[in-house]
């Protein structure tokens, strides 16, 4: 295949929003719903990760992929994971000071 030389006018569009997935581990019971229904698969148990009711609870493998669809926060029957948003070029401002 031919390689091309030109060079895009515009910067492709970046992300405006991040998002944080925070568990309370005390109170997930790992139930394993939010696993099933994430789609980027970021959620995931262990068989060596329990809380103190001895239940193994749900933690996030990469939180940077994940796109806020809040799947796992609407549906979680403890209410145990919540989606924090925060904007992207909030972070990039408070890095250059």
């Amino acid at each position: 295949m031919l390689e091309s030389k030109r060079k895009p006018i515009l910067q492709p569009p970046q992300r405006q929003k991040k998002y944080e997935v925070k568990v309370d581990t005390e109170q997930c019971d790992g139930c394993k719903i939010c696993i099933e229904f994430c789609p980027k698969n970021l959620l995931e148990t262990r068989e060596d990760k329990c809380n103190s009711r001895m239940l193994h609870y749900v933690f996030i493998i990469e939180t940077e992929d994940c796109v806020g669809c809040g799947q796992c926060e609407r549906l979680c029957p403890t209410a145990s994971i919540f989606i924090i948003e925060t904007d992207v070029s909030e972070e990039v401002d408070s890095n250059e000071s």
